[in-house]
């Protein structure tokens, strides 16, 4: 059993309306999503002249598989829109999630054996072709790109996934280039291959392209050698006016998921660099944060179930959770490989 507990602190005054907002507006879709409303709460008993009340309201979900459940119903605007209404009339609201006392709590391992500091030049992509296209037509662009890429001057390696699910912003195809640095990748993108091959089979073929270089906050490797396992990279876009404090608060937080969750074997947490080859036509992303796994269900099941996921990391990317920071559209993107790309 998880709990949910929203603490809203408001002024005296505003009590009363903002808990007919959220009997009228809120609990019946919550409870509709698989919230189960418990009880509700009021600290201090009294109103002061000077000092806010908090409003805390006790939610239950049953498990890890319901709270991801709320968590996609929760992507109906509908619900960022009341949230957003909520805070121009609260003074600060958070909501977290609680196991019983006597739950034995999950913690990190010490990954620092595994820390490595890629010493290559690697930009990433996400190819978006358009959603009629037949399945034929998407494994000969697969075979055409990935001929392109073996000509490409200077490219020390490559990699090109075609990722098992182009939904949730990822795109048909992760490609990843590797390059001794960035001036071979910079001139490798001047060449006549580039501009004669590998530009206008791009430009023909994709709606889109997300191109972007990393910037490598932090990674590592437990099997740098990976064979046959499965690449996610995600790509996230900071809200606007995020401090510096919460952007590095996040980074951390992301970064351990990897002590906590032994199925990551590989990760690597970048800062993006769009790319002048870059044909999203969004703005720009603010991180990419790659993983690689030995099985699907490292990512769909350990990765998902984990509480420093749906209980710590999620609530930056959560409306509700009054500490938000991403945006919620962002790229999920996995795909099978060969070898691994990460490490390198």
């Amino acid at each position: 059993m998880i709990t949910v507990l929203d603490r809203i602190d408001v002024a005296p005054a505003d009590l009363p309306a903002l808990r007919e907002m959220l009997r009228e507006r809120y609990v019946p879709g919550a409870q509709q999503r698989g919230l189960v409303l418990q009880d509700e709460w009021v600290s201090p008993p009294l109103a002061l002249a000077d000092q806010h009340n908090t409003l805390w309201l006790r939610w239950s979900l049953p498990d890890a598989g319901a709270f991801w459940a709320m968590r996609f119903r929760s992507g109906d605007p509908a619900v960022a829109a009341f949230w957003q209404e909520i805070d121009s009339l609260v003074e600060s609201r958070e909501r977290r999630f609680l196991v019983s006392a006597d739950a034995e709590l999950p913690g990190p391992e010490d990954v620092s054996p595994f820390l490595v500091s890629p010493a290559q030049w690697r930009e990433t992509a996400q190819l978006y072709l358009p959603a009629s296209v037949p399945a034929a037509d998407i494994a000969s662009f697969g075979a055409a790109v990935a001929e392109a890429c073996a000509a490409l001057p200077g490219l020390d390696t490559f990699r090109l996934g075609q990722n098992l699910v182009p939904a949730y912003g990822a795109g048909h195809f992760t490609l990843d280039l590797v390059y001794a640095d960035r001036a071979t990748a910079e001139d490798a993108c001047q060449s006549g291959h580039w501009r004669e091959r590998m530009l206008p089979l791009l430009s023909a073929h994709c709606s889109a392209v997300s191109a972007l270089g990393l910037d490598t906050v932090d990674a590592g490797a437990r099997v740098p050698a990976l064979a046959n396992g499965i690449k996610r990279t995600a790509l996230f876009r900071l809200l606007p006016e995020v401090s510096t404090g919460a952007q590095a608060r996040f980074e951390r937080d992301t970064l351990e998921m990897a002590a906590q969750i032994p199925a990551i074997l590989n990760w690597r947490l970048s800062r993006a660099i769009t790319l002048d080859w870059d044909a999203s036509g969004v703005a720009p992303w603010s991180y990419v944060w790659e993983q690689e796994y030995a099985t699907l269900e490292g990512l769909t099941v350990d990765y998902m179930v984990h509480p420093h996921h749906w209980a710590h990391v999620d609530r930056s990317f959560d409306p509700e959770s009054g500490v938000q920071i991403i945006d919620t559209a962002l790229c999920h993107a996995f795909c099978p490989l060969e070898t691994g790309v990460i490490a390198l």
